[in-house]
């Protein structure tokens, strides 16, 4: 009998969950896909990491970390990074015409990647010592430049249309193709190929996908070139791509540098840091993501009441579980490599914080994106960049490479503030009198976070502690199921 009760109760919950399911709306739907998808990706990235760090030795490892840092740098220049927030504005602006739009802006990519790999020929020699690649391996950066760029504008348009089927399908396919290449590669290659092994597995399944989306693209557009088209994404573009170059110069200049002033086994250590730190910045991507398109639609209509609510409790909810990775921080690390990587928890807090500050500052940035302030945008990135590699010349000979993860930590304390001031400045500019967010509570949550890493490092030797923990935030995030539940259904097609 109470066996029959407990599977007739199962069945209940379980067609009280497909029919709640069932009643979404489109977006909300859609949204919580894109979430889902991001967080399964990052989770493959976790699981395959401890495969490769031990399948690379530590100085390899490092040179893979740099290899990363470069495709990033390179690409945001040589892409001007079209296929972000200038191709989100793209696809709000020209509705009725994405087919076409999405074609035009793909021929421009591969335009601007065959202008820039020619100059590189030119230059090979002095860019190859300054980066420390050969032309191999530099030529390869370029081909995954322009895969990876395609495969994101076609994955956007994805998100402005709500397909989260395909999207999925593409995005996860890609990376376990990649994953599984990857290891059997690495594993086969002999040592000083291993580095080039990894390269080309990831790079191939990303190359398949990229033929078969300029296909598509192709085949559903009536016209590849549009000069208006063209010249409103260079000149939104070339403003950008100082703040988005200063992003990965937040993000990983510090490699670079540690790589400078000691070797590729500190690089490596601090690699996984980054890593662990990170893990949930596919999360709040993924969030941020979801929460363009209606926030594009809010501001379209002057609508903006229900915003703060939303982000207030989408920030809230990344601020606790960057508190629960912080926690776990010596756990990840033992699970993502061998004990040579140990040191590495001691950067994961502050490390970690930048998950926050990011998703705060990217609020900002989408409504200064929104109303064509890209020049503020550039402005606020390109001085936390310079802040950032200022303090780590500094920093890291004076107190090693750990305090480079506390520079990062506020030069993105000081990217929110900067972005911040510059959407109050856009607003007043536009003669916008909208109230969009709630600065005090973002505000609010930004001492919160910094208050939960000094604490995580207290307890790092106090494991019983450590764990009760985490066990309160994970039952005070249960506890608000229902209120966060309701926050996000507010989430509508129309905006």
């Amino acid at each position: 009998m109470s066996a029959h009760a407990d599977s007739y109760d199962w069945s209940v919950v379980l067609n009280k969950i497909v029919s709640n399911y069932r009643a979404m709306s489109l977006p909300v739907k859609a949204g919580l896909w894109f979430t889902l998808c991001e967080i399964i990706q990052r989770g493959l990235s976790v699981i395959s990491m401890p495969i490769f760090t031990r399948l690379f030795s530590i100085d390899e490892y490092g040179s893979y970390s740099l290899y990363v840092t470069w495709v990033m740098l390179f690409g945001l220049v040589i892409t001007l990074n079209i296929q972000q927030e200038v191709f989100n504005k793209g696809m709000s602006d020209h509705e009725y015409e994405r087919p076409d739009y999405s074609t035009s802006q793909a021929v421009l990519i591969t335009t601007l990647i065959v202008m820039f790999y020619l100059l590189y020929l030119l230059l090979q020699f002095p860019i190859n010592a300054f980066t420390g690649m050969g032309t191999l391996l530099t030529s390869l950066m370029f081909i995954d430049i322009w895969t990876s760029a395609i495969v994101t504008l076609w994955l956007t348009r994805r998100r402005f249309e709500y397909a989260y089927k395909p999207l999925l399908t593409v995005t996860l396919g890609i990376s376990i193709v990649s994953i599984a290449i990857g290891i059997v590669a690495v594993q086969l290659a002999p040592s000083g190929y291993k580095v080039l092994a990894r390269v080309v597995s990831n790079l191939a399944p990303y190359l398949a996908a990229t033929v078969v989306v300029m296909i598509d693209f192709l085949k559903h557009s009536q016209h590849c070139f549009d000069r208006d088209w063209w010249s409103a994404s260079v000149k939104m573009g070339v403003p950008l791509t100082p703040h988005y170059a200063s992003q990965v110069l937040l993000n990983q200049a510090d490699k670079v540098l540690i790589s400078w002033f000691f070797d590729n086994a500190k690089v490596a250590i601090y690699g996984v840091a980054h890593s662990a730190g990170l893990l949930l910045v596919m999360v709040s991507n993924g969030i941020n993501s979801s929460l363009v398109p209606w926030l594009y639609s809010k501001l379209k209509s002057g609508d903006c009441r229900s915003i703060a609510g939303v982000t207030n409790a989408a920030a809230l909810l990344v601020a606790v579980l960057v508190f629960i990775l912080m926690l776990l921080a010596p756990e990840c690390v033992a699970v993502l490599a061998t004990g040579d990587y140990a040191e590495a928890i001691w950067c994961i807090p502050p490390i970690a914080t930048g998950v926050v500050f990011t998703f705060l500052y990217t609020l900002f940035v989408n409504v200064e994106i929104y109303y064509g302030k890209a020049g503020y945008v550039a402005t606020a990135s390109v001085l936390s960049a310079v802040l950032n590699i200022v303090l780590n010349v500094i920093a890291i000979p004076l107190f090693g490479y750990i305090a480079s993860a506390y520079v990062t930590a506020v030069c993105y304390m000081g990217t929110a503030m900067l972005h911040y001031l510059f959407m109050k400045k856009t607003l007043k500019i536009k003669g916008v009198g909208l109230r969009i967010y709630d600065a005090r509570f973002l505000c609010f949550i930004g001492a919160l976070t910094c208050l939960f890493a000094a604490i995580s490092l207290v307890l790092y030797t106090l494991g019983p502690v450590r764990y009760a923990f985490v066990v309160a935030l994970l039952f005070c995030i249960f506890a608000c199921r229902n209120r966060l539940r309701s926050q996000f259904k507010s989430i509508r097609s129309k905006g």
